[in-house]
């Protein structure tokens, strides 16, 4: 994947090709935003444009075609390494052998780079053993850590980078992204786009789980009055979740609606007419209590509270609404 690839995050990789254009690398970058958006193949490309022997002077692209330029691409260049958590962390041995490698001479060139997959699994030790090269890099080190958010990075490793921000992507992108390289359908593509708020990790999850088959399943349910989500078996937690996610998102839909009925501010867009069928006898604070009673309802279950108290006085609250929508 060439920077060009890389939707959405102009800025970003502006400053990057910036950087190798005026020779002025930092030994050390942290990119920061949500997952799914772009940062690892923007460190993954970063890493091969400064290792390539036939730089593009005109668009600062790696020329994909130089021992160096295949040996990053397949993952196999000795002087570039990925370091990736060890299940929920990643392990301070590891983080010391990346760092003596790092101190070493490079194998092929007289550069180094390390890209730190989950900046945020890094706890206070391995963080700690990670400092020392932060502050003190041998010459030709290019660090790159990735993280969802700067919280999740000790203020002693952020304060030692360059921070390279990586926004949420638009819609309009994230849809033709989809659309190009999935194949999804039209209105399945911009379901998905608004649903999972800017994160293409989000809709590629939401679209192997068939969440726009399983949301036009609930509607279908739930605008004919018939309840959607009922008490059952613990083998049906997965749907159970399902169902109140597909229902918070109509229910804020409804009172999305309340105030503003253009087309671009609802998640179920292509469902606008039913949108405002619904929300027209309902009053925002009813819509707001209802939302309230799903998040209790969500939270209920993730606290093993009796299923069948909380499905019976969600319900309840429920066949309010529908009654004064009627």
């Amino acid at each position: 994947m060439s920077f060009k690839e890389i939707l959405g995050q102009e800025k970003a990789v502006f400053l990057l090709k910036s950087a190798v254009r005026q020779n002025r690398v930092s030994h050390a970058y942290l990119f920061v935003g949500p997952a799914g958006v772009g940062k690892s193949a923007a460190a993954l490309n970063f890493a091969r444009l400064l290792f390539c022997e036939s730089v593009s002077a005109g668009d600062v692209e790696p020329c994909d075609e130089c021992p160096s330029c295949r040996k990053a691409a397949a993952g196999s260049h000795p002087d570039i390494q990925v370091l990736s958590p060890d299940g929920a962390f990643t392990r301070i041995d590891a983080v010391r052998e990346a760092c003596r490698r790092l101190s070493l001479k490079g194998f092929e060139s007289m550069r180094k780079a390390l890209i730190v997959s989950e900046a945020g699994t890094l706890n206070e030790e391995s963080s700690n053993a990670l400092l020392k090269t932060l502050e003190e890099p041998s010459a030709g080190t290019v660090i790159i850590l990735l993280a969802d958010s700067l919280k999740s990075v000790l203020p002693t490793i952020a304060s030692r980078c360059q921070r390279i921000v990586f926004s949420p992507l638009k819609d309009a992108v994230l849809q033709a992204i989809l659309l190009e390289r999935y194949g999804m359908g039209r209105e399945e593509a911009r379901y998905l786009a608004r649903l999972s708020e800017g994160c293409m990790e989000k809709a590629l999850k939401f679209h192997k789980e068939e969440i726009f088959k399983k949301r036009d399943a609930f509607l279908e349910g739930f605008l004919q009055g018939r309840m959607p989500v009922v008490e059952g078996k613990k083998a049906q937690e997965e749907s159970f979740d399902t169902g109140l996610f597909l229902l918070a998102g109509w229910l804020r839909d409804l009172l999305v609606a309340k105030v503003n009925d253009e087309e671009k501010n609802f998640v179920n867009a292509d469902r606008k007419d039913d949108i405002m069928l619904a929300a027209r006898g309902l009053k925002p604070e009813e819509i707001d209590e209802t939302l309230r009673s799903v998040a209790d309802t969500a939270a209920d279950l993730r606290h093993n509270v009796n299923r069948r108290v909380a499905f019976a006085r969600l319900n309840t609250e429920l066949w309010k609404s529908l009654r004064k929508s009627d």
